[in-house]
């Protein structure tokens, strides 16, 4: 099988060593990599000193991506800046290649139409990378709220913050792709995706939102520093979501009250709690997880959708849902109003 990898930075190889480790040799890897970094990374994104990449894992580069394509590679990994995301993925579908696609799906949502109309004439699998949504907590998020047990939902929150400045310790922080706006950073389009997902997944997508996007330049960057949103559920209750690039240790966290109790859950410490009355019922640690697992578990789900024609468990649509929400959450900002999701 060939793998083409677009995009060889600190997710790119985390695919790669995973690929490695599902497929062993099976994997023929290619790599198209416009700006050719050498850096090599362990899963907790220290640099091996004096260790080539594409030696270690026996890949084949290409500085030219129409060049890659012509391999005729069977599958994409679409993990190069946010910039360049739909353009690579469109450029991809159109040569006849499944796509797992790294979130988010894009800067903004030009091009998800045709990327959408490609994939469905030439039935493509398409695999949004939203790992979290693998997540021990999250999962017993979902059971919890889907029984019914704490009663009509009435208030959800949650948030996902940051230090910008020790993310990726081993470059300057500024010139990172999270820290500019023309390759499509922020905290919104980098962190809170995930919540985003994870929200439309469990509750659909919401009516609308109003926000708040800070930019004090602290950071000197140009994009926002912290987002604050409050989202219309489907249902009418409100979801407040917060991110930004200021806070360490990092926040990762998500809370759901209803009329008859409540859960929290901490996907940073793997914990999670649920209340019913005055009365903790239920709470737990799940001691063993691995953050990598994740990305393991969604690697498996995307070979197995490719292999067997079967919808994938994240598909495209998921992508463009959270897309929208995220430019709703700009827009909302930019004009000070509630926006509809149907405006987006």
């Amino acid at each position: 099988m060939k793998i083409l990898m677009m995009g060889l930075g600190s997710i790119g190889q985390r695919h790669v060593r995973n690929i490695r480790k599902v497929l062993g040799e099976e994997a023929e890897l290619l790599a198209y990599r416009a700006r050719g970094a050498k850096m090599t990374f362990t899963d907790k994104l220290e640099i091996r000193e004096g260790v080539d990449l594409e030696e270690e894992y026996r890949i084949t580069s290409y500085t030219d991506l129409e060049e890659a394509l012509a391999q005729k590679p069977e599958i994409a990994f679409v993990t190069n800046i946010t910039a360049k995301h739909m353009e690579c993925a469109i450029r991809a579908a159109k040569a006849g290649c499944h796509l797992l696609i790294e979130k988010p799906l894009a800067a903004d949502l030009q091009g998800t139409e045709e990327l959408a109309r490609i994939v469905k004439e030439k039935q493509l699998t398409v695999f949004m990378g939203f790992q979290n949504r693998y997540h021990p907590c999250v999962e017993v998020l979902k059971e919890t709220i889907g029984s019914g047990m704490l009663g009509r939902i009435a208030y959800v929150s949650c948030e996902f913050s940051e230090r910008l400045t020790t993310m990726h310790r081993y470059e300057d922080y500024r010139q990172t792709y999270m820290a500019r706006q023309d390759m499509g950073g922020g905290p919104v389009l980098n962190l809170q995706m995930h919540d985003l997902d994870i929200l439309q997944w469990i509750f659909g997508v919401p009516q609308s939102v109003t926000a708040v996007l800070q930019r004090k330049s602290s950071l000197q960057i140009d994009v926002e520093e912290s987002a604050s949103a409050v989202f219309r559920a489907a249902d009418g209750f409100p979801v407040y979501t917060h991110t930004d690039f200021l806070q360490y240790p990092p926040v990762h966290c998500f809370k759901a009250a209803g009329t008859e109790g409540r859960i929290e859950v901490d996907l940073n410490t793997a914990e999670y709690a649920v209340w019913m009355g005055d009365e903790r019922i239920r709470s737990g640690a799940f001691q063993e997880f691995q953050r990598n697992d994740m990305f393991v578990q969604e690697l498996e789900d995307f070979l197995a959708a490719v292999q067997s024609g079967r919808a994938p468990k994240i598909g495209l649509q998921s992508g463009i849902d959270t897309l929208r929400m995220a430019m709703a959450i700009k827009r909302a900002d930019a004009e000070g109003r509630e926006v509809r999701l149907t405006e987006v």
